[in-house]
Formats: structure tokens, C-alpha cells, sequence
């Protein structure tokens, strides 16, 4: 059985406890309806209950957009939310920055969710989202993007629009890749890492989180950094899986709410 299978068995093994009447969700506009969907009007049940209601107040207020299918229990941006929300409002996001290997002071007013890349600012192009972003008071960025039951890291059509863009905006950007690796061709076949890796610099860090059970996924996020990573910045690039993630955290909050919280992911989300 596929990760992917796995997990939508676990969501409809676990439905109705956790949902009790709710009815199934559909897919697009299918007529099917499937468990791990919630209906769209019952999205916001896809937040954990500990924090839910500081949740959604919290995304009214910075006007954050929920992504098309995130009434979907494996909507990596409601996995996003329900792990990053309670340290940041907690004000425990230096637990993340330990593991990573960073002792820094965070700069909590300028740290967000959905951070777009400053590469493509001003270019007229859809700029990459980062999940989350913490920036620190001495100036450092440190990017994440989220996996869950995505089949893999996309790629792009070599079609006009995405040569262009990466005529107009990639190319002069690629200073954390290896050469061999700043051909059109293999930039738009590994689309989805490496728009995220240029971010890495001196002082910007990019962290991919993923589960180890999603196979294809942690190949290609622990190939990614012998890869295509200039050796100079490999420590900028930290692809972690939701296990250690949560090992860690779990043993260095000192928050009672977040403990429940993580106790309630790991059980949602089968890690």
C-alpha cells in the first residue's frame, strides 16, 4: 500500500471518532464523496481543537489565504499550521532553531506563515510561498516547506511561461546551486527543490519537513543537498523528517498546551 493509501485509510478508520456526524467531503466537483475530505463549510475542523479558536482568529487578522484544498485532512498547510501556530504564539520557536542548529533570538514580529521569496518581488511573476518563516533579530531567514502526502517535488512544464521565468528571474539567482545544475532543461525538472534551495545564502537557511514514511518525498529532499547544493552552504539546507521534528520538540517545549497539541498531531497525522 502506497503512503498516500495509508494515511486516507487512517483518516477513514478515524473519522467518526474524530468528526462524529460530519458528513464526507468531495473531491473537485465530483458527485464521490471521500473521508479524508471534510465539507468545505467544516474546514476550519482541520485545525486541532487546543488551538483552534486562536487559530482562526490569528488568520482572519494577518488575512492568510487557505489554500484551495484545505478542507482535506492531509492538507499540508492545516499540517503547517496545527505544528508552527502554538510555538509561535507561545513565543517556543527557539525549540526550532535548536535542532537546526541555530542560537538566535527571533525577531516574532516578522516572523509569518506563507512567506513569499524576495527573488521574485517586482518581476510580475507568481513569487514562491514558503509554508513558514521565521526571521531572527539579527537578520537571518529560515524558510520551510512542508510535505505530507504530496507524491513528490514538482516539476514544470518547459513551456513559454516557465522559460521565461526562468530567464527573467531564476537565472541570475542560482548562487547556492552547483553549476552543472543552472541549465534551463534541469532547472524546470527539479522545479519545485530548486526554486526553493535558492533561497539558501550566507544568511538564509531552507528546511524541508516531510514524513519518513513518504518515500519518494525524503529521497528526493536527502538527495537535494549532495546534489544540488554548493558545498559552502550544505549546512543552509536542512531536509528533516516529521519524526525528529516532533522527538525534539516534544522534549524541549515547557508549554502544557503545546504538549497537548503535539500529542493530538502525531495522533491526527499517524506520525
Amino acid at each position: 500500500m502506497s503512503y498516500q493509501k495509508e494515511i486516507k485509510a487512517h483518516f477513514e478508520k478515524n473519522k467518526e471518532k474524530w468528526f462524529g456526524e460530519i458528513e464526507n467531503g468531495k473531491w473537485r466537483n465530483s458527485e464521490n464523496f471521500y473521508h479524508h475530505i471534510l465539507p468545505k463549510e467544516e474546514e476550519v475542523l482541520n485545525l486541532l481543537e487546543t488551538y483552534r479558536d486562536n487559530l482562526i482568529e490569528y488568520l482572519e487578522k494577518k488575512k492568510i489565504k487557505k489554500h484551495i484544498y484545505f478542507h482535506h485532512l492531509n492538507s499540508s498547510q492545516a499540517m503547517c499550521l496545527n505544528f508552527f501556530y502554538p510555538l509561535l504564539a507561545e513565543n517556543e520557536l527557539d525549540v526550532i532553531l535548536m535542532l537546526i542548529g541555530l542560537n538566535e533570538e527571533i525577531d516574532y514580529d516578522n516572523t509569518c506563515f506563507e512567506k513569499a521569496s524576495d527573488i521574485e518581488k517586482n518581476k510580475n511573476y507568481r513569487p514562491t510561498s514558503f509554508d513558514f518563516y521565521i526571521k531572527t533579530v539579527s537578520g537571518k531567514n529560515v524558510f520551510f516547506e512542508i510535505k505530507y502526502t504530496e507524491q513528490e517535488f514538482g516539476k514544470a512544464k518547459p513551456d513559454d511561461l516557465h522559460k521565461q521565468k526562468f530567464d527573467n528571474v531564476y537565472k541570475d539567482n542560482l548562487n547556492a546551486i552547483k553549476e552543472k545544475y543552472h541549465d534551463q532543461k534541469v532547472f524546470l525538472e527539479n522545479y519545485q527543490i530548486l526554486r526553493n534551495l535558492i533561497c539558501i545564502a550566507e544568511n538564509s537557511y531552507v528546511c524541508f519537513i516531510y514524513p519518513s514514511g513518504n518515500k519518494k518525498i525524503k529521497e528526493q529532499a536527502e538527495n537535494a543537498k549532495s546534489k544540488f547544493v554548493k558545498s559552502e552552504l550544505k549546512n543552509h539546507f536542512k531536509p528533516l523528517t516529521w519524526e525528529s521534528v516532533l522527538d525534539y520538540t516534544e522534549k524541549n517545549v515547557k508549554n502544557e498546551s503545546i504538549k497537548k497539541q503535539l500529542k493530538d498531531f502525531k495522533e491526527k497525522y499517524k506520525i
